[in-house]
């Protein structure tokens, strides 16, 4: 049986912290060992993470898949973790998806075009409806542990929740993407702390609850264990 390594294109720095923290302890348990690895901004001043337009992030997929061949022991899967907040409208069928008014059906016509540019039989494009900080919004009263002076804020932020019934489907503008309610909410007392929040309230949280709770990032969790498995 071969080892599945997920090389796994992250868009920033919690994406990354996320992975190694949070996603990747659960992913082992099926032999499946996600390796993040960060964006690439500028090669001359070897500066990592952000994302400036659709041709850095394919640049960085080729690379990747040129530098990692299966072996006796290691089959070598790749996806990404980018949001769709802020995503450059050169991807693929960005600008067609618009005729959807389902963001799901957006996101699926964006990805779908994605893997086919992309063209690798093992590669699974994953944008994360809207933003990461929407996995936190599956129990946000979890960030006190971080912010205590804000608890009363903190839990004004479940109203979000409950307006959309979904965390995934918090919406992306400037000023009510979930990463602004957040830094919103924490103003009066803290400096949100992205890196570091983000994982420890996802940790808080635990994967499970993440997996029930946001359909799109589970549909991508499954997809990468069936490609484990076909692939091993």
């Amino acid at each position: 049986m071969k080892y599945s390594i997920l090389h796994i294109l992250c868009e920033g720095q919690t994406e990354e912290k996320f992975v190694k923290d949070v996603l990747s302890p659960y992913l082992q348990q099926f032999s499946i060992y996600p390796k993040p690895i960060l964006l690439l901004t500028s090669k001359k001043k070897n500066a990592k993470g952000g994302m400036l337009n659709y041709a850095q992030a394919k640049r960085d997929l080729i690379i990747l898949r040129r530098q990692y061949q299966d072996n006796d022991s290691e089959r070598h899967l790749f996806t990404t973790m980018f949001d769709f907040y802020a995503l450059p409208d050169d991807f693929p069928c960005f600008k067609e998806s618009s005729n959807y008014s389902d963001i799901r059906e957006r996101i699926s016509v964006i990805e779908t075009a994605f893997a086919k540019d992309i063209d690798f039989e093992v590669f699974i494009p994953y944008i994360q409806l809207h933003e990461f900080e929407s996995l936190l919004f599956v129990d946000i009263t979890r960030l006190e542990s971080e912010y205590p002076l804000s608890k009363s804020q903190i839990h004004k932020l479940k109203e979000a929740t409950d307006i959309y019934g979904d965390p995934e489907l918090i919406n992306d503008s400037r000023a009510t993407a979930p990463s602004k309610r957040i830094i919103k909410a924490l103003e009066q007392h803290y400096n949100y702390n992205k890196v570091k929040s983000g994982t420890t309230v996802t940790s808080l949280i635990g994967i499970e609850a993440l997996l029930d709770n946001c359909r799109h990032f589970k549909e991508w969790i499954d997809k990468i264990k069936r490609l484990a498995i076909i692939t091993s």
